[in-house]
């Protein structure tokens, strides 16, 4: 299954009536007070998504190295629906929007500072809003590499909350997505990318992960290599307190003198990143959101 593959949207579709409900409360009665409302929520969609429950199953199993319980999957869900509800107040920079601390910002600063641009990759755990904040504090133009082709309910009702929000992304798949990105970098911006979901699986590589391989998009591998740009490894997660904790750290992996160092390269470089999400999944197991069997379309 493709992660184009229409099963796979199940768990958003039709999900937009919801979502523009709980963003209506969560304007008019704040984050915390609407908070309270998302076991319930949480509650229908597990009893009513038996796929995201079951592609919740299949990863916990690997990542807590136990049979997960009924409950671990409800908690999995909360906690991707309290990052929803925290990315509506950081899409408004609400003034009770959820605080931020920051580790590792000179990378960023000084990966920009080469003047090529900088490639953020970060991954569908914790809060990639919280990122885009950081940038828009510091006077950094953050882009996002995104497939609107399948995008969900829960972003669509999103970006009409800030309709600004779309014009800040980079639709994958047309004609002139390199030519943006390429012209993007140049203007010395930041440009993100989620790279543990693929729409195909012809152009990835196979990795470990949680004990056993995965495909992974090379894409934003060879987007480093055809740009030259420094790639950032980048991760906002919850804390116990509310607030994010947002990382930044370099991709150690050496860029290639030789073309025919290409290959060693994006093997390394997805390695490592596949080694970086894993860490990421050990230390907060519930704030990862792929709600399907990652694992499945390796054989």
């Amino acid at each position: 299954m493709t992660r184009t593959d229409p099963r796979w949207v199940v768990p958003e579709r039709g999900n937009r009536l919801a979502m523009g409900m709980l963003l209506a409360l969560a304007r008019r009665l704040g984050r915390r007070r609407v908070g309270g409302l998302l076991w319930p929520i949480c509650l229908y969609f597990f009893l009513t998504h038996p796929a995201a429950r079951r592609g919740s199953v299949t990863y916990l199993r690997r990542v807590l190295d136990r049979a997960p319980t009924a409950r671990d999957t409800l908690c999995h869900m909360h906690a991707f629906a309290q990052y929803v509800l925290d990315r509506v107040f950081f899409l408004l920079d609400a003034p009770d929007r959820p605080p931020i601390c920051v580790t590792g910002r000179a990378v960023v600063e000084d990966a920009v500072a080469q003047g090529r641009g900088c490639l953020l990759l970060s991954a569908h755990i914790g809060s990639f809003e919280a990122l885009r904040v950081i940038g828009l504090g510091h006077d950094i133009r953050m882009r996002m590499l995104m497939y609107r082709a399948i995008l969900g309910g829960t972003t669509a009702a999103l970006e009409a909350l800030a309709p600004g929000y779309a014009a800040s992304i980079i639709p994958i798949g047309r004609e002139d997505t390199m030519l943006r990105v390429a012209e993007s970098l140049a203007r010395g911006e930041v440009v993100g990318v989620l790279g543990d979901r693929t729409a195909s699986v012809e152009r990835t590589v196979r990795v470990p992960f949680l004990g056993r391989e995965v495909q992974l998009p090379d894409g934003p591998f060879r987007l480093a290599l055809a740009t030259g740009a420094p790639v950032v490894l980048a991760r906002a997660l919850r804390q116990r307190d509310g607030g994010y904790e947002v990382r930044f750290e370099p991709l150690s992996v050496t860029m290639p003198s030789t073309a025919s160092d290409r290959a060693r390269f994006i093997r390394e470089a997805a390695s490592h990143y596949a080694a970086w999400m894993e860490a990421a999944c050990r230390e907060q197991p519930f704030a990862w959101f792929n709600f399907y069997d990652y694992w499945e379309d390796v054989a």
